[in-house]
């Protein structure tokens, strides 16, 4: 997981900003950092699916860190999920880190967020001690300067098995350079949109791949946009 990477020197931002749509964990999570001497800032309003109005709270709190749950519909804090909200935030430049409970659950739908999204902890494995490890690692990021474990190489994926669910297809693959005997689930989301339908088993991608990633939880994939049938592969 990232949040286990140390750096040294690494300081705790002095006030970071929570979204959370739940009363109880979001005063929770505030309890935790004003014991560690961190500043919580709250955002608490409805905002629908008004994703730029929500940014722009955030951004003008002006906190160095900003801490987002994952689900943000069930206390109607938002109709959009955490990632997007990452992802805007990092559009601005804007240190930002998701937490979870249902990392395993919604496995797939964080994967195809992953690429934007730097650190995503589960609710139970967060750690206020690792705060400045982890905005560290976001603001690395948008330094395009990442952690080894995020730096994307080209890479060899091999389609080993195609499923249909729900109406889309699901990839099972397995990743020349990282674990190449593990297969894991590679959504169509993640696949250039005209490649999808050509795809067969035994088909090779080439794409951009964080192979120094320690879980299959941490991958990310992007700029997966060329087959490579098997019979080409020894040329490469």
């Amino acid at each position: 997981m990232l949040g286990t990477i140390n750096f040294s020197d690494v300081e705790q931002p002095q006030s970071v900003t929570i979204v959370d749509d739940d009363p109880d964990d979001r005063e929770d999570l505030m309890d935790q950092l004003r014991d560690h001497k961190i500043e919580p800032r709250a955002v608490d309003g409805r905002y629908g699916q008004d994703i730029d109005r929500l940014v722009a709270d955030v951004l003008a709190i002006n906190s160095p860190f900003v801490i987002c749950d994952h689900r943000l519909q069930a206390k109607n804090l938002a109709s959009f999920n955490g990632s997007k909200v990452i992802k805007a935030l990092g559009s601005s430049k804007h240190p930002a880190m998701l937490l979870t409970m249902y990392q395993k659950t919604h496995r797939l739908e964080l994967r195809e967020a992953r690429a934007e999204v730097p650190v995503i902890v589960g609710r139970h494995d967060f750690q206020i001690s690792q705060l400045g490890v982890y905005a560290e690692i976001c603001r690395r990021e948008l330094a395009n300067d990442p952690v080894d474990e995020r730096r994307a190489h080209r890479t060899l994926i091999c389609i080993r098995e195609i499923e249909r669910a729900h109406g889309t297809k699901e990839f099972y693959v397995t990743v020349t350079n990282w674990r190449p005997d593990e297969a894991i689930i590679l959504p169509a989301a993640c696949i250039a949109s005209d490649l999808v339908p050509q795809l067969e088993v035994g088909d090779y991608l080439l794409g951009d791949v964080n192979v120094g990633a320690a879980e299959e939880d941490d991958l990310f994939f992007k700029n997966v946009n060329e087959i490579v049938k098997a019979d080409e592969k020894s040329g490469l």
